[in-house]
């Protein structure tokens, strides 16, 4: 389908959570752009909007060959599926990793209070986020995803931004083939079922013993996700155990 791929970052990492990935899928003869947010990595001096998050995706999708295989993880899961329902005919297919679950206003507050409140606190400094990302995965994922710098004051724009999306809709807007990838304890899961219905053209795939940050917990087996992703795709089975489970869509693009 495509040779080439754009990938959109999480929340307060950058385009270095990506080096893994960079690296094996340049490997095997793909062209990759991984860009940093607004108020993210090189940009961290900006502050972060929907319109900066949009135009960020519109320039790197611009800057490919052809019509490219979207990313997105996370926050830059949610962006990616807000932007591919803007405008079709412009990808080849999206991947929307860690951002099944539809947060509504007032939820998506609480939640941006409880993570500012946590920046604030004493000892939070970002040496020790980093050991305990490192205890939650490895020294080598800690060093990718703070690479670029630890991002702060973008979470309450950020969840005030994603509580205001119809993500389901947007999703139902999408044409192109769509693989949604969670780590198997996300607790970003819990609407999982419900993308995929509403998705005209979707494939769940849970990565066994994953977290939230599925690339850094199985950097090899996202890898393999995203080449799958990119080339011709038969219709997959209900379930596939290694080395992940797959699940197929049954949904018309109507809002599960």
């Amino acid at each position: 389908m495509t040779t080439s791929i754009v990938l959109i970052h999480a929340i307060r990492s950058s385009r270095t959570m990506w080096q893994g990935q960079v690296r094996r899928l340049r490997e095997h003869g793909y062209r990759v752009i991984a860009p940093d947010l607004p108020g993210h990595g090189l940009r961290r001096g900006e502050t972060f909007s929907l319109h900066g998050a949009l135009e960020t995706i519109d320039e790197a999708v611009a800057a490919c060959e052809e019509p490219p295989l979207l990313v997105g993880l996370s926050l830059g899961g949610y962006m990616t599926l807000h932007w591919a329902a803007q405008n079709p005919q412009r990808l080849a297919a999206v991947v929307a990793a860690d951002c099944t679950i539809v947060p509504g206003p007032a939820s998506a507050r609480l939640y941006g209070l409880w993570m500012s409140m946590k920046d604030w606190m004493p000892g939070d400094t970002d040496s020790r986020v980093a050991r305990a990302f490192a205890r939650r995965h490895t020294r080598k994922a800690a060093r990718r995803y703070y690479g670029g710098g630890r991002a702060r004051g973008v979470v309450p724009t950020v969840v005030r931004t994603i509580g205001a999306l119809d993500l389901l809709a947007d999703v139902a807007s999408i044409e192109v083939p769509i693989t949604f990838v969670n780590g198997e304890h996300d607790p970003f899961r819990r609407h999982e079922a419900q993308f995929l219905e509403a998705s005209r053209d979707g494939q769940l795939v849970v990565l066994h013993d994953a977290g939230h940050i599925a690339n850094l917990s199985r950097p090899k087996r996202f890898a393999t996700v995203l080449r799958r992703a990119a080339g011709s795709r038969s219709s997959p089975s209900r379930v596939q155990t290694d080395p992940s489970r797959v699940q197929a869509g049954t949904g018309d693009g109507a809002r599960a």
